[in-house]
């Protein structure tokens, strides 16, 4: 009697790795550069009331929580022949990087660039909802070696941190060599904007030769799995956590 060899999986090489961590310039850029900079432009350069803008900086926010999930069971359901997360890597990652531009290009001061700004938060969020979640959803599909998968994970944190510590450091600097103000905060968003749109195609054309591995699953009812999570302890306390830090970087 014979026993089957375990099914040996192709091994993912480096180039793929860097090809799916350059999307955590997207993740790095957009959760850094509005977090630093989105109040002091709405107080200090649209004028608006520090309570005022620290709502319109905590809505957006708010509304990813809620999003997330359908994000990712929309992705879920796609069917492409380019996989069910590549199309959005590609199209919600580049215009995540266009809304944010758009977002610092409001025409003028007060309540009417503020406004410009909240809605361009917001339109900035609700696509990266659908770039988070088909992104973070990637590895799991690419292989079934769980080494191959911690290392695709590592390589995405470790990117995350580098595009935030850069954008971070290098957005401010735009703004002050660009003259401050609303020109600043213009020429700010392009840049910032161009590096995330080129984050997402890299990604998107980086992991074009990663198998995807999907493993054939009965779907089950968005109600069947919040219960799922709601039921797991660990999950309700990391969802604690990350729901505070979210609200107090919002509240800044």
């Amino acid at each position: 009697m014979t026993t089957a060899a375990p099914a040996r999986h192709a091994r993912l090489g480096p180039g793929v790795s860097a090809g799916y961590a350059s999307g955590s310039l997207v993740t790095g850029s957009f959760s850094t550069v509005p977090g630093l900079l989105l109040l002091p432009y709405l107080t200090d350069t649209l004028g608006v009331a520090a309570a005022l803008a620290g709502v319109l900086a905590f809505v957006p926010k708010a509304w990813n929580v809620v999003l997330n999930p359908v994000a990712g069971r929309v992705s879920d359901r796609t069917r492409s022949r380019f996989g069910p997360r590549r199309p959005y890597v590609l199209g919600a990652g580049s215009a995540v990087g266009i809304a944010f531009a758009v977002m610092f290009a409001g025409p003028a001061a007060g309540l009417a660039g503020a406004a410009w700004a909240a809605v361009g938060y917001l339109v900035t969020a609700t696509v990266f909802a659908f770039f988070q979640s088909p992104y973070a959803a990637m590895p799991a599909e690419m292989t079934a070696d769980h080494t191959d998968r911690t290392r695709l994970m590592g390589w995405r944190v470790a990117g995350i941190a580098v595009a935030a510590l850069v954008t971070g450091a290098v957005a401010p600097l735009i703004v002050r060599s660009a003259g401050g103000g609303i020109p600043g905060y213009r020429a700010m968003g392009i840049v910032i904007g161009a590096l995330i749109v080129l984050g997402a195609v890299v990604a998107f054309v980086g992991t074009r030769r990663a198998p995807l591995e999907v493993a054939p699953a009965r779907e089950s009812s968005l109600r069947a799995q919040l219960a799922v999570a709601a039921g797991n302890r660990p999950f309700r306390r990391l969802l604690v956590i990350v729901a505070l830090q979210s609200g107090a970087t919002g509240a800044q």
